[in-house]
């Protein structure tokens, strides 16, 4: 087994050097060494704007309160505190301040009204000191409440519908409202 060992080591010897003069890259003749860092130089940072020094702090007004008729009532209506007793400025101005929160509302109770169509809070939340209860109005037999406005639509024997339809007076001491029909004075309706 000597001589088999040796004849391939001789073969690895001869057929060397033609495998490296075949290799795809040449080898380097000198060794090369990595390029020494460059000194690193410490950073400045960038000067301040020239604002920055004269710049005016902004006062900022008051939040407003968070309206939460979104949240508490369903499209077109409005959250309106439950009013117990009389409404005086202090409890109107009482009532405001407590209301901050989402909490507070549930906690004073609310009522969801359309504003514009209540009866009873027409134009407003009466609890908040705003909009006229429409059924209160003196020597009124029927109202209702349009646009958020109060409408008399007839009043009590003695007196009449004031010209802006908002009061009665006293028949023959202003000039009364015109009655609003459907059909004109002239025209009759004929039903067969």
């Amino acid at each position: 087994m000597a001589p088999l060992t040796t004849r391939l080591v001789v073969l690895c010897l001869l057929v060397f050097p033609f495998i490296a003069a075949a290799a795809p890259y040449p080898v380097p003749a000198t060794p090369v060494t990595p390029a020494a860092p460059a000194q690193l130089q410490p950073r400045q940072a960038p000067a301040a704007s020239k604002r920055m020094g004269k710049r005016k702090v902004k006062k900022s007004a008051p939040m407003a309160k968070k309206d939460y008729s979104s949240f508490l009532c369903p499209g077109g209506s409005v959250a309106c505190p439950v009013h117990v007793g009389d409404i005086t400025p202090a409890t109107v101005t009482s009532l405001q301040s407590s209301l901050d929160t989402l909490a507070d509302w549930f906690k004073v109770g609310f009522e969801c009204m359309e504003l514009d169509t209540e009866l009873n809070s027409c134009g407003g939340c009466l609890a908040l000191g705003q909009g006229q209860d429409c059924s209160l109005i003196e020597n009124a037999k029927a109202t209702g409440c349009e646009d958020g406005h109060c409408q008399v639509y007839s009043c009590f024997d003695g007196y009449v519908v004031a010209s802006d339809r908002q009061s009665c007076v006293k028949r023959g001491t202003a000039t009364p409202a015109t009655p609003v029909t459907a059909i004109g004075m002239d025209e009759q309706l004929v039903l067969r």
